[in-house]
């Protein structure tokens, strides 16, 4: 992972550059993406666009942006999330023409505004890691752990969670830049070949665009998808059959605790999963293609048998995440601290539905899901393999 940030250095410096001087919106072209020159400059990042500095730009394009979260130490800054995407309605009387003008530049500033987030993040999450390489902890979090003194060359964000030298914040900052900087490249590609067309390839192809450049209808029809692979899953079955029992603890004893033994915790839930189970894990929370899924068939077995390694190797990344996560958001405030989309964001992960929910059933869920993780709770296999209306049964 580092050398794919270090390899994508340059050019996340040279979008900004080229993004922050382009001011001109009068037509929605992207070549400005892809500079014959590099230019230096030393003002101040900005996430929102400026609305004033042409004459051209027509005050019926509004340039939303997110605010800040009111609690810094449990949410990611709000760039690390997409800008609003606001398109303008067409009038009785405006030509087709204009108002295509006008959607073009929406997307323009949309996907400007986004880029800028990429290399924003990208500078702040590098401050978080030097900082960690110093030893700091941040203000506001008590370390549980002390400093041995010697110096490494690699850290172990994990560890330093838990030890309460990273903030949740922080940690997603890291996580989520990294993720983004890694499509740059390739959606550098897309809007060398597309052009102004980039908006209508994209939706199909969001594995390579970086989520602050997730337009609204991709959101919405991956969180479609999801739900609905979700549920057939479960109408299949794949959470309970004859070899892997009901999901119950199975005898390997109760969970020890948020933030104790996440390695252990996850080794031995994944002892108590079947292949079947694995499959649906996988398929619950999304972790691999749909595509996929004409591989394996009926998931009656693994049929390729590269695919058993990898699938089970995202499963249990996914699990360890899950384990640090309920931690963080334990310690760092709690869901009521959550800002509603981190909500979401977190449901996803989990394998919770999330759309047509009000913001109360969806805290009520991810609450059901922290007190099944705690200490004497259901284990993390259950709370997989069943849905959370069975959680507080016994």
């Amino acid at each position: 992972m580092t050398t794919t940030l270090q390899s994508t250095r340059s050019t996340l410096v040279t979008f900004h550059h080229r993004l922050r001087n382009h001011h001109s919106l009068t037509t929605p072209n992207f070549s400005f993406l892809f500079p014959s020159h590099h230019r230096n400059s030393k003002s101040k990042i900005r996430i929102s666009i400026p609305t004033s500095h042409h004459r051209h730009h027509s005050s019926n394009t509004p340039l939303a942006t997110r605010a800040d979260p009111e609690n810094p130490r449990l949410n990611p800054p709000s760039s690390t999330l997409p800008p609003p995407l606001v398109l303008p309605v067409r009038s009785p009387t405006q030509s087709l023409p204009a108002h295509l003008f006008r959607t073009g530049k929406a997307y323009l500033a949309f996907y400007k505004t986004g880029l800028k987030a990429v290399y924003t993040n990208y500078r702040s999450s590098q401050a978080v890691v030097a900082r960690l390489a110093r030893g700091g902890t941040p203000t506001g979090i008590t370390s549980s752990g002390s400093n041995s003194g010697s110096t490494t060359t690699r850290l172990d964000i994990p560890d330093s969670l838990l030890k309460g030298h990273l903030t949740r914040g922080e940690w997603q900052l890291i996580r989520r830049s990294r993720y983004d900087v890694a499509r740059i490249p390739l959606f550098a590609l897309v809007f060398m070949i597309c052009g102004e067309f980039t908006p209508l390839v994209v939706v199909f192809l969001s594995g390579v665009v970086p989520r602050t450049c997730w337009v609204p209808r991709q959101v919405e029809g991956a969180r479609v998808a999801g739900e609905e692979r979700r549920r057939g899953s479960f109408r299949m079955g794949m959470a309970l059959d004859s070899r892997g029992g009901d999901g119950k603890n199975n005898g390997h004893g109760h969970d020890e605790g948020m933030g104790v033994g996440v390695s252990g915790e996850v080794d031995r839930t994944m002892n108590t999963l079947n292949t079947h189970q694995i499959i649906h894990i996988g398929r619950s929370l999304n972790l691999y293609s749909k595509w996929w899924d004409r591989i394996l068939g009926n998931a009656t077995g693994f049929q390729v048998p590269l695919l058993e390694p990898l699938i089970k190797k995202r499963v249990q990344r996914r699990l360890e995440y899950l384990t640090l996560d309920d931690f963080a958001i334990e310690r760092d405030g709690g869901v009521d601290g959550l800002e509603i989309e981190e909500v979401r964001i977190s449901s996803e992960e989990r394998g919770l539905d999330v759309l047509g929910r009000n913001d109360r059933l969806l805290r009520d869920a991810l609450r059901a899901w922290l007190r099944a993780r705690g200490r004497g709770g259901r284990n993390l296999k259950r709370l997989l393999l069943t849905r959370p209306n069975v959680w507080d049964k016994r």
